[in-house]
């Protein structure tokens, strides 16, 4: 029944994208990244946190500088609560046009490296690269962590008290290659890597337990191999989209002959839609749906579906702890009202809620759904390319956290 409501979900998704792009009807600025800024009804000139900055230093012909740069770098101090501890980030990210604007998206480039009080500390390198016209998509995650954090077993219905501290260090390269066939239609091949070693496990009865997922002559497991990604996106800037549709799938192979540990499969698929109020550009409602499961084979723990693990672009479960679910398939629901506070575009606001939801491990059953809501503040950092600082305060039953970051959650 859940998996037939998510296949609900993902074809209404589709045929509004599909209506919105053949129905005759009033047309909206585009999103168009960082050249062309929308215009709002009342021809405000719009702000960000740099035009302050250079105000109050006093820098002279900043302006004409900032205009006429094809590279828009945002870097600024994060921070997190996703594995227990508080971590300190500082988050770096390069926006820029490969082509022309008006045929071609913006690219974008998140480097995150950081360290935490809670013995956490590494880099994450997540490139997102259109090539002029859009011709070519790469894409990618490149993890090196050493990543210790709370684990709570199986199932959509793990209790609090099965809470087991794991620890572990963490390499991920993963890098797709897709090739436009159609208009916003891309296909095309990668190759997947984890490997997660000097695993450690917290001796309680739940780690006992957990224990049986692992190796047993050996601290590491591996899993290598194809992926088979395809990609439906309208969307101009994925910074932060104000309109558009995207949907992806992603085919996984992890195989022996590449050096994996076990032969296994899974699927990847993911929704997101924009809908942009008709006079206020400024106020955006989006959705986001995704369905993560595994096809056949047998997967390592640290590899199976877990909320805040997704393996793509932005984040998820806002206000429910990172890995606080596991098994063998994921479902999940988003849903995000965006709205501009200030007519110049320098503060907004958001708010949110979500459903996330575990399978009852080596099943397609999704019998227990767990809520999460929450809201927060942006303000511009950067105009052109339209990154935000973000800081968002979600919560759960028994949970609750801030997230500071730069660019939207999806």
């Amino acid at each position: 029944m859940k998996s037939f409501l998510a296949i609900i979900f993902f074809t209404t998704c589709l045929v509004l994208s599909l209506r919105a792009q053949t129905v005759s009807t009033p047309k909206q600025p585009a999103d168009t990244g960082n050249k062309t800024e929308i215009r709002q009804p009342d021809t405000i000139r719009q702000v960000d946190l740099v035009d302050y900055l250079v105000k109050w230093m006093k820098i002279k012909g900043s302006q004409e500088k900032r205009d006429n740069r094809k590279i828009r770098f945002t870097l600024f101090p994060t921070q997190s609560n996703a594995g227990g501890g508080k971590t300190v980030i500082t988050s770096f990210n390069a926006s820029f046009l490969l082509g022309d604007i008006e045929n071609t998206n913006v690219s974008t480039v998140f480097f995150i490296p950081y360290i935490s009080f809670d013995k956490q500390f590494g880099f994450q390198l997540q490139p997102n690269i259109w090539l002029k016209n859009n011709s070519w998509n790469f894409t990618g995650e490149y993890f090196f962590l050493n990543y210790p954090q709370e684990t709570w077993g199986l199932g959509g219905n793990s209790p609090d008290e099965n809470e087991t501290l794991i620890d572990y260090d963490h390499t991920r390269i993963h890098q797709n290659a897709l090739k436009e066939i159609l208009p916003n239609l891309a296909v095309g091949l990668g190759y997947a890597f984890d490997r997660h070693y000097n695993i450690k496990l917290e001796e309680t009865e739940q780690g006992e337990i957990i224990n049986d997922f692992f190796p047993q002559d050996r601290d590491y497991t591996i899993s290598s191999g194809i992926t088979l990604p395809a990609i439906y996106d309208t969307r101009h800037n994925s910074n932060n989209p104000q309109q558009g549709f995207m949907a992806s799938a992603t085919y996984s192979f992890l195989l022996h002959g590449l050096g994996s540990d076990d032969d296994w499969q899974s699927l990847f698929i993911d929704v997101r839609k924009y809908f942009p109020f008709e006079a206020k550009m400024h106020q955006i409602l989006a959705l986001r749906s995704y369905y993560w499961t595994i096809i056949s084979g047998n997967v390592p723990y640290l590899d199976l579906p877990a909320n805040r693990w997704e393996p793509v672009l932005g984040s998820s479960s806002r206000g429910i702890q990172q890995n606080r679910y596991r098994s063998n398939a994921m479902l999940y629901f988003e849903s995000e009202y965006r709205f501009g506070i200030t007519a110049n575009g320098l503060f907004g606001g958001v708010v949110f809620a979500s459903v996330t939801s575990a399978s009852e491990y080596q099943t397609q059953h999704f019998e227990y759904f767990h809520p999460a809501a929450g809201a927060g503040v942006r303000v511009k950092f950067n105009k052109y390319s339209k990154v935000n600082v973000t800081l968002d305060f979600g919560f759960s039953k028994g949970y609750q956290t801030i997230y500071v970051n730069i660019g939207e959650a999806f």
